[in-house]
């Protein structure tokens, strides 16, 4: 009996040990089922589902990404003012369908106080699209209608922006709003190749002014902008976040370069420049994706628009015109990896 009784404790002391040290052991292992202890015949049970922790907020983001986009830049100049022979408007250049193929470098930084820097540079090929240019004598008597094909094109941009970012809900997904001011310099160069008319009193259906080989324009838009804007993250699950981005330009200044390259009467290139200053809207949509803590692959649709009425000089002869309805559009999707790290 006292034998029985000495094996017995010692069966409830190995049975303790057993539970107290091994399992908690094993459930250090997160993202999977923990085996509990539950006696009899088969005492280990897969049982319990440890989440992994979750990711916290990064201090440092740095990525690469690609975006694929397509624009156009549209814009009239009006010389009836200065000659009353011609239309009003006299030219409408339509650059439009140019696809962009561009990379990116992103950056995030953050302070312990939720003050944050983003930003991105990004630069690229232009290709693909068409030009439509067409002049009018007074009474919108069309006089001229090419077309050209844009080729060997590019385009520079970056962003910069100081915020600060603000946790507003916990309670299931956590939401940031993170309100921003910042700068956004676009840059897009189009070479347009050849001039075949499409009709106009002085420029007959089907002629080729130039050969399609032969570039006769190159333009050069560059937009300069403040911008104000918010941005939204709300966190699901711990490693998926989903981003919304609003920027308001309340001041986008354009200088824009036309070089006629087969116009000697215009003197040397660039010989035409415009200036004017208008505003536009920038908006980006993504989801986020954790893959670990250091790791994320982003996926997103961005939209940039820019208007303005302005001035446009004749260089050689120190003439100005009026610049009217000078619009840049761009809208394409990017993807992006991104790693991140912690310093505190």
């Amino acid at each position: 009996m006292r034998l029985d009784l000495r094996h017995l404790l010692l069966g409830l002391a190995f049975g303790m040990a057993y539970g107290a040290i091994a399992v908690p052991a094993q459930a250090q292992t997160y993202g999977g089922v923990v085996p509990i202890y539950q006696g009899g015949a088969n005492p280990i049970q897969p049982e319990v589902y440890i989440p992994p922790p979750p990711t916290p907020e990064p201090n440092f983001q740095m990525g690469m990404r690609f975006w694929a986009s397509e624009g156009s830049t549209k814009y009239s100049i009006d010389s009836a003012r200065v000659n009353p022979a011609l239309g009003s408007p006299t030219s409408v250049l339509d650059y439009d369908g140019m696809q962009g193929r561009t990379l990116e470098y992103t950056l995030r930084a953050e302070n312990p106080s939720q003050w944050f820097f983003k930003g991105f540079a990004g630069g690229g090929w232009l290709s693909g699209g068409s030009l439509d240019d067409e002049d009018y004598f007074a009474g919108q008597v069309k006089f001229s209608d090419t077309y050209s094909s844009i080729e060997d094109s590019s385009m520079l941009y970056g962003t910069a922006d100081i915020g600060k970012r603000f946790t507003v809900s916990t309670a299931g997904p956590q939401v940031d709003v993170s309100p921003f001011v910042g700068f956004n310099y676009w840059g897009e160069t189009a070479d347009a190749y050849g001039a075949r008319c499409n009709g106009g009193t002085l420029c007959p259906a089907g002629t080729n002014l130039v050969a399609p080989g032969s570039r006769v324009i190159r333009n050069e838009a560059n937009w300069y902008s403040l911008r104000l804007g918010t941005e939204v993250k709300a966190k699901f699950f711990d490693r998926v976040t989903l981003i919304g981005e609003f920027a308001l330009l309340p001041i986008a200044g354009i200088y824009n370069e036309d070089s006629h390259l087969y116009r000697a009467d215009l003197g040397p290139v660039p010989n035409i420049q415009g200036r004017g200053t208008g505003w536009g809207y920038q908006v980006e949509a993504a989801a986020q994706v954790d893959i670990t803590e250091n790791w994320a692959l982003t996926g997103g649709f961005r939209y940039w628009y820019a208007e303005t009425n302005g001035t446009q000089k004749f260089v050689a002869s120190e003439t100005d015109v009026d610049l009217n309805d000078f619009t840049s559009e761009r809208v394409g999707v990017y993807g992006d990896v991104t790693y991140k790290f912690f310093t505190y």
